[in-house]
Formats: C-alpha cells, sequence, structure tokens
C-alpha cells in the first residue's frame, strides 16, 4: 500500500500545539501541508495504478485520497472563501491603501483557482470512485492537480499568509478562528 497516510504535518520550526482553532494562520498552513501531501499521493497511486492495476492496497489508498478531497479539501476552501479573504478585504473596504488592489487581485485569482482545481478534482474522483483502468487519462489529470495545488499553496503560503499576519491584529484573528471553528461545528472552551 502506499504510504499516504505517513505525513509529518509540520515542518522542524513549527510547534505542533500552535495548530488549532486559535490560530487561525497556522491551522491554514498546516492543511495546505496535507494538501501538497495528498495531491502528490494521488500522482503517486495514479503511476502505481498504470503499474499494477487496481487491487485491495491501492483501493484503500484511493479511499484516503478521496476522502480527504471530498470532505477536508472543501472545508479548507471555505475556510478561505469565508473568513481568511473577507477578514482580509476588511482590512480596506473601500481600496485606500497602495497595496490593497494588488491583494484583491489575489484573492480573486485563489478563489477562480479553487473553482478549477474542485472541477479537476470532480474528474478525478470519479476516475477513482469508478476504479477506471484509463491510467493515461488519470495520470494527466493527476499531474496537472498536484501541479496547480503546489503553485496553489506556494501563493498563499509566500503571499496571502504573510498579508494576514503583518496586518491582521489579534482580534481580528481569534475572531476569524473562532468562526472557523463554530462553522465547523467546534465548540472553543471559553
Amino acid at each position: 500500500m502506499l504510504q499516504i497516510n505517513q505525513l509529518s504535518l509540520h515542518s522542524a520550526d513549527e510547534n505542533h500545539s500552535t495548530v488549532s482553532f486559535e490560530n487561525p494562520l497556522q491551522l491554514l498552513l498546516s492543511c495546505h501541508d496535507k494538501i501538497l501531501h495528498f495531491s502528490s499521493a494521488v500522482l503517486t497511486l495514479s503511476t502505481t495504478l498504470q503499474q499494477q492495476g487496481w487491487n485491495e492496497p491501492l483501493q484503500t489508498s484511493a479511499g484516503q485520497i478521496r476522502r480527504y478531497f471530498n470532505v477536508s479539501g472543501p472545508q479548507h476552501h471555505l475556510d478561505e472563501e469565508e473568513h481568511l479573504f473577507p477578514t482580509i478585504i476588511s482590512l480596506d473596504p473601500e481600496l485606500k491603501q497602495s497595496d490593497t488592489i494588488e491583494i484583491m487581485q489575489l484573492i480573486n485569482r485563489l478563489i477562480k483557482e479553487h473553482v478549477e482545481s474542485d472541477i479537476l478534482w470532480e474528474a478525478l474522483d470519479e476516475m477513482l470512485a469508478e476504479q477506471s483502468e484509463d491510467f493515461a487519462t488519470m495520470i494527466e489529470l493527476s499531474q496537472q492537480f498536484a501541479a496547480d495545488s503546489h503553485e496553489h499553496v506556494t501563493l498563499e503560503n509566500e503571499l496571502i499568509i504573510p498579508y494576514a499576519k503583518n496586518h491582521l491584529n489579534d482580534s481580528k484573528l481569534k475572531q476569524m478562528g473562532a468562526d472557523i471553528a463554530r462553522r465547523r461545528g467546534v465548540k472553543l472552551p471559553v
């Protein structure tokens, strides 16, 4: 079986205890690590399927990948689209600061990429669910999905998250984390 559940969620300089709703930017970065991991895993799975065909261990691996992108992936998009991006936009809704237009353009691009990623994932998900043997198409879609995911995450990690760290105060971050938790049905301690 592919080792897709052997995932290090944190780089050496990150503290595991910082990943929580109380630290929403670190939570988003942790999700990005998982997106990178699972988008690479679907490509590895596709190439392995071409070599071996479907078997029980690869079906299990496909199920784990599908579960991540059908459950956690959409939640992450909502975390950004309903909480992170609007919080950033609320800093300068009248577009008075010089960098606001650039960050708005980037946010619009990222939302568009979420939609494109969802469409690409739907095609891959259908192939995995049906245990398709069109491995060439699966590999092609997986390569595009992995490349797009890596580029997207890089933009968010290098531009959006640092912008948020530099511009959002503790109060806004705390509120954003609480809103994410509430939407996900998690009750935070008071």
